[in-house]
């Protein structure tokens, strides 16, 4: 008997923030793609001043803060030729903010035909924009996993490392849409017949493993929640993030919990804009889960 639950009471459901973008004003950031460092790096930047034009501060890697950047409307570089155009220099909302976070040559832990990013904080991959992991003994990827920050190779690896500008997640690049109540998830294995002539009994081999579940959804109709379900009808972007807690978290949503990317398969919507919702939603899973 698996010990590994399948149900549980609370889950939250997120989107990834278009341009890691948190606020209320005008979302027109646009990052650049050349990042050069030797280490990897995330980004935050956030309006800081409304003038003419407008200021912003940024930070690297959650250190001090450079401050009172005039927004020029044209390619702004921060460091390490990460740049950025914020279109407007008018305009915006004070507090509002952006991150992003890039890999450079990131450090992964080998075995056998896998490698697994080595900082568990940077494991959260970018679905929409996968990094490129490489072998020093120059085997093919497979498959990456972006919930475990895993890629598997075509056989046995020697030094692994990875590197992709926007490719992994920080948890401020991700926006709570919803929180789901009493889900429940099951898997699948789908076995291939292997059976022999002039065999007594049957024999099977298995293939490809899936996921899928529901949940009865609780949450605000806000305009994020119904943004991010035209984004995956319109393949802008076609994966929610969710933690599926297996029991009542505490305050600070530690506890056990599955991480999965999914898409949404089934919602039933019937209410208006800020009223409280209490429908069934269905996910199918997007590789595997991670319990953690």
């Amino acid at each position: 008997m698996s010990s590994v639950p399948t149900h549980g009471k609370w889950a939250d459901l997120y989107r990834l923030r278009p341009n890691g973008f948190a606020g209320s004003g005008l979302n027109d950031l646009t990052w650049g793609t050349a990042f050069s460092g030797v280490a990897s790096a995330y980004y935050e930047v956030v309006i800081d001043a409304l003038a003419t034009p407008d200021t912003f501060k940024w930070r690297k890697n959650g250190g001090g803060w450079t401050t009172d950047v005039a927004i020029t409307g044209a390619a702004q570089t921060l460091d390490d030729d990460q740049t950025l155009t914020i279109a407007a220099t008018t305009g915006h909302t004070l507090t509002d903010q952006w991150v992003i976070g890039n890999l450079a040559a990131e450090a992964c832990t080998e075995s056998g035909a896998t490698g697994q990013i080595t900082d568990a904080t940077k494991r959260i991959l970018n679905p929409f924009n996968l990094p490129t992991f490489t072998d020093s003994g120059a085997e093919v990827v497979t498959h990456i996993d972006p919930v475990r920050g895993l890629a598997t190779f075509g056989g046995n690896v020697t030094a692994v490392t990875v590197a992709g500008n926007n490719a992994f997640v920080v948890k401020s690049g991700l926006q709570r849409v919803g929180y789901l109540v009493g889900w429940d998830m099951n898997f699948e294995v789908e076995m291939g017949d292997a059976s022999r002539c002039q065999s007594h009994w049957k024999e099977f081999i298995p293939g490809q493993g899936s996921g899928s579940g529901s949940a009865n959804a609780f949450f605000i109709g806000a305009d994020s929640w119904f943004d991010s379900m035209e984004d995956e009808l319109g393949k802008v972007q076609e994966q929610h993030f969710l933690e599926l807690y297996t029991y009542e978290p505490s305050a600070d949503q530690s506890g056990d919990h599955f991480n999965a990317w999914a898409t949404m398969s089934g919602l039933s919507i019937n209410t208006a804009l800020n009223v409280l919702i209490q429908e069934n939603l269905s996910f199918t899973l997007q590789g595997a889960p991670l319990l953690s």
